[in-house]
């Protein structure tokens, strides 16, 4: 049985090396694009960290020695983003900006990444020297040169104590608490499913200790043998505790007691990066998550690593609150209106303020607009209102008269608000009187501007249409008087 195992084992190493003599004493290594591939993306890691390249749909996916850093083993994962049609691209943009992510009719498939080993030695890659059992049976061993038959046991088997299994176990092998051991250079578990009939499942699955290669990666991983792919690997040296699932389902990362679904804990800035590769026809884009006790943030990986939203600590409760209608409060959990500010009575500064650039000039106004906290609204520039008459209906004209002599009768005073200091003077009517004397507005609490600049134009126009009447009347009467003067005169002469 050990024979056959080696045999087998000697066979699947000729492969693997055969597969990579192509890098033999080469200066480059090259990968060939599958039909179909637009981009891709290539991860190396070795003795010097990790590093990615990027490669465009016109480019030879390859690589020298001098990329990778210098000799040593190096891991490969290479993904290629299928090409995508101008057309589908702009369907797909349309219905994320949409937030629909759901599968575009037509997107092609992804294509399955691979991955693999190179190794550089002076300065050129060299081929992979992979571990065999060097004590391992074969037929010419042993004084009859025949191999040993395998041994089939037909029925249950029981080992009342330790069962050690490998090229390097010995006679009384010291078990100490293990109950099963597998001992020699090469550890796998193969799970060969043999079911053949009808939609059975038959997936090949394999439990592998550590690489073949010389200078290759110490780890335990599970291995989906029918496709080729390690879904899960632990790599030596990680943490106790990297990965910890307890006793109600909640997932610790770095901590033995996960307090929520998933409960993330490092020394500096615990986070989370969302990346997307690429490998289904999407824009890379990679985002991180994070907190630390400066604050909260979502950084742009790709645009620069900007920080567009941060939280710093202390922030206080409901300080941005967005409701169920798509209200947004701002220091207050139930807002009423689409945006909706509140500020304890406290609070001193302004609610809104937009800075500019600092350019030397001790004149220049920094503030663009400023909401204070008695009220008081500072802007920057010109306030406009909508007053295109295709906005308004209802249109009455006014009596310039009637409003004048209203306007008389309306007390003007000089104020300042209950919310600041005496010497923050103002001048004007009260809403009160303002609205029992002309009506306008929503009620009686409040004036706009507008209609206190209708009033003062209604007013100016009756006052200007007065003044013109009273200077035709004077007119007259001066035309008349000099009339009378005239004929005085003329009386006068006749009498000399």
């Amino acid at each position: 049985m050990r024979a056959c195992l080696f045999s087998v084992g000697l066979f699947l190493v000729g492969m693997f090396a055969a597969a990579l003599a192509q890098a033999e004493g080469a200066s480059s290594h090259q990968w060939q694009r599958p039909d179909g591939a637009a981009g891709a993306t290539l991860s190396v890691s070795g003795p010097r960290g990790t590093r990615q390249f990027t490669f465009a749909a016109n480019q030879s996916v390859v690589v020298n020695p001098s990329m990778l850093g210098g000799d040593g083993l190096y891991h490969w994962h290479l993904t290629f983003a299928p090409a995508i049609s101008e057309a589908l691209q702009a369907l797909a943009a349309q219905r994320r900006e949409a937030g629909d992510t759901s599968v575009v009719p037509g997107w092609p498939a992804p294509i399955p990444a691979s991955s693999g080993l190179l190794s550089v030695q002076a300065g050129q890659f060299a081929p992979i020297e992979l571990s065999q059992n060097d004590d391992a049976p074969t037929g010419s061993e042993g004084d009859s040169g025949e191999v040993p038959n395998d041994q089939v046991i037909a029925d249950d088997l029981i080992v009342q104590g330790s069962t050690c299994s490998g090229f390097d176990c010995v006679n009384n092998e010291s078990f100490g608490a293990d109950t099963l051991r597998l001992k020699e250079n090469n550890l796998r578990i193969n799970f060969d499913d043999t079911s053949s009939t009808g939609t059975f499942p038959a997936n090949d699955w394999r439990i592998v200790a550590n690489d073949q290669a010389n200078g290759g990666a110490n780890y335990l991983a599970f291995e989906d043998s029918t496709a080729g792919r390690m879904p899960f690997l632990v790599e030596a040296g990680a943490p106790t505790d990297a990965l910890r699932v307890d006793s109600t389902g909640n997932i610790g990362f770095g901590t033995a007691t996960p307090i929520l679904d998933l409960h993330a804990v490092d020394g500096d800035t615990p986070g989370l990066r969302l990346d997307q590769d690429g490998s289904v026809g999407y824009s890379p884009q990679i985002w991180d998550v994070a907190g630390n006790e400066t604050n909260f943030f979502i950084r742009d990986v790709t645009g620069a690593s900007r920080l567009p939203f941060r939280i710093r600590p202390g922030a206080p409760t409901s300080a941005i609150d967005i409701a169920g209608s798509g209200d947004v409060g701002f220091g207050i959990a139930s807002p009423t209106s689409a945006v909706h500010i509140r500020r304890a009575a406290t609070f001193s500064g302004s609610l809104l303020l937009a800075d500019v650039p600092d350019d030397g000039d001790p004149l220049t106004e920094d503030r663009r607009l400023a909401l204070d906290n008695d009220g008081n609204l500072f802007v920057g520039g010109t306030i406009t209102q909508l007053s295109s008459r295709h906005s308004k209906e209802n249109l009455v004209a006014v009596a310039g008269s009637t409003l004048l002599s209203q306007l008389r009768q309306l007390n003007l005073w000089t104020w300042n608000y209950r919310s600041s200091s005496m010497a923050d003077r103002h001048m004007g009517p009260v809403a009160e009187d303002f609205y029992r004397m002309f009506g306008l507005g929503k009620d009686e609490r409040s004036v706009a501007p507008a209609d206190m600049a209708g009033v003062a134009l209604a007013a100016s126009q009756a006052l200007s249409a007065e003044i013109e009447q009273r200077d035709r009347h004077i007119a007259e009467l001066e035309a008349r008087i000099a009339r009378l003067e005239s004929a005085l005169e003329r009386i006068d002469g006749a009498k000399d």
